[in-house]
């Protein structure tokens, strides 16, 4: 794998291009790829949305908040007191579970 940036672009495709047609199953694969990569940008849209909908109506601090939160962090990680981290938390859930 190291030695095709020095093969060059034609030797490359038609490397490519080979494993592809010897691979029943390459067609698929990448289509599920392509999927994948398309859900992943209507999650981000649908994330987007709804940071922008909770700085609207909580504010700025809470959209940073929630930001921490996405990203795997715990209110010890954060650094506020814990019934703090769940009152919070309760209110974006109460703001996001409306229509």
């Amino acid at each position: 794998m190291k030695h095709r940036m020095t093969m060059g672009f034609a030797a490359d495709a038609a490397e490519s291009a080979a494993l592809t047609m010897v691979d029943e199953c390459a067609e698929k694969r990448m289509l599920d790829l392509v999927d994948r990569h398309e859900d992943r940008k209507e999650e981000a849209d649908m994330i987007a949305a709804a940071l922008r909908r909770i700085e609207r109506n909580l504010g700025s601090e809470t959209r940073i908040f929630v930001r921490k939160v996405l990203n795997g962090k715990n209110w010890r990680d954060i650094g506020i007191a814990k019934s703090t981290f769940y009152d919070t938390l309760k209110k974006v859930e109460k703001l996001l579970s409306c229509p």
